[in-house]
């Protein structure tokens, strides 16, 4: 698959949570050209995560450092039915050392 079309079918994620990890604070992600961000006090953290999720509906992949560990386990608590969580992913901390 051509790097090209590879990025356009990814969704690229960043999750900001509260020091203590009980809040999400913000919400970055990609897909292709178009953007979405989210923050603290624009509503609804769980109306931001449907959002996202209807954002993200053509995506292929799911893209993010140290999503496994980070991002997806908090998403999978928040919000368990994102149709986003059932993507294959693509973990940038993992491909970091090979770069």
């Amino acid at each position: 698959m051509a790097f090209d079309r590879l990025s356009a079918q990814t969704l690229a994620l960043d999750l900001e949570v509260s020091r203590s990890g009980s809040r999400l604070r913000h919400i970055g992600a990609v897909l292709n050209s178009r953007h979405f961000a989210w923050a603290e006090g624009q509503g609804p953290a769980a109306e931001a995560l449907a959002a996202l999720d209807d954002f993200g509906h053509s995506a292929t992949f799911v893209l993010g450092h140290n999503i496994l560990r980070h991002d997806l386990p908090l998403l999978q608590t928040l919000a368990p039915g994102l149709r986003l969580l059932t993507l294959p992913v693509i973990d940038t901390l993992f491909l970091s050392p090979l770069a």
